[in-house]
């Protein structure tokens, strides 16, 4: 669900000040309006740092049978794809610097969660 809501922000974010959607920009800001209000949520869930995965579309997949292979990401590999896709310390850094008080090292951010997951369910799992 995060990639495709990601991908529909910034098409349409990519649309929003061209003329040729000009008729539509009132829609369209809208339209991003309602999706960054979700989008935002998504920062109060940790869950879904830890259901990240990959998803593959097996090129020999026909017409009758479609092959998709998921692959639930460990915990620690998904620090390297949330600090690629959405940022670390550096990033964070340089938005401060562009104004943005809220920005945040999502690489960090994700670290907390993962730690804090595997702390509780060792604990959990621990013999008395």
């Amino acid at each position: 669900m995060l990639p495709a809501l990601e991908e529909l922000l910034t098409a349409w974010e990519d649309k929003q000040n061209l003329d040729r959607f000009a008729l539509y920009k009132d829609a369209i800001d809208t339209g991003l309006s309602k999706l960054r209000k979700y989008y935002s949520q998504i920062d109060t869930k940790p869950v879904f740092i830890l259901a990240l995965g990959m998803f593959f579309v097996s090129p020999l997949a026909s017409t009758l049978c479609l092959c998709l292979l998921i692959i639930v990401l460990h915990p620690y590999y998904k620090l390297d794809y949330i600090k690629l896709s959405w940022g670390g310390a550096e990033e964070q850094a340089t938005e401060y610097l562009e104004g943005n008080p809220w920005a945040k090292n999502w690489q960090d951010e994700a670290l907390k969660v993962v730690e804090k997951t595997v702390s509780v369910n060792f604990q959990s799992s621990s013999p008395s």
